[in-house]
């Protein structure tokens, strides 16, 4: 269990480092999906899956188009044994990460796409993907050391991955 924490910080490096869909927000909501995100991280980390979930979910109504509280909310239904509901979020999640790469052409996206794609369960299409994206971005650090053996393809191989993962 000690990897849990690990792969948590994974998540957020790749989840949590990227800028959300512009969408006017006032700086009132932005606190308040972000405590309810905070609160809902901490909540993971104690095991109350319900309550985290509940708690993306209220971060979600707030500001719906950000994929990174629908990865979240997938995971916590995962850990609820939800794979219908995980299933869900991590698709909207990858609908929202594809619109942001289409606006803004931010190489993280594509890391994070690869990312969602491995915890529905498609991992070989994951590390394709990573392998496509990197020949149309041949000079990106950043997809190189996604698509490297030891990086997203040996995190899937973990058992706390496996856990999140359909």
């Amino acid at each position: 269990m000690k990897r849990l924490p690990l792969l948590l910080c994974i998540a957020v490096a790749l989840l949590g480092g990227c800028k959300g869909k512009p969408k006017v927000i006032s700086d009132t909501d932005k606190l308040k999906a972000e405590n309810f995100v905070s609160e809902a991280q901490f909540s993971m980390q104690i095991r109350e899956y319900s309550r985290a979930e509940e708690l993306f979910q209220k971060a979600i109504a707030v500001r719906e188009d950000y994929p990174e509280y629908w990865v979240a909310l997938g995971m916590a239904r995962r850990r609820q044994d939800n794979k219908d509901g995980a299933r869900a979020a991590y698709k909207k999640a990858i609908d929202l990460i594809e619109d942001r790469y289409d606006q803004e052409k931010d190489e993280k996206d594509l890391g994070q796409e690869a990312w969602v794609l491995a915890l529905l369960g498609r991992t070989d299409d994951a590390v394709q993907f990573l392998q496509k994206k990197l020949k149309e971005h041949p000079d990106s650090d950043y997809l190189k050391k996604m698509a490297d053996p030891r990086g997203l393809p040996h995190t899937f191989q973990t058992d706390e991955f496996k856990e999140l993962a359909l």
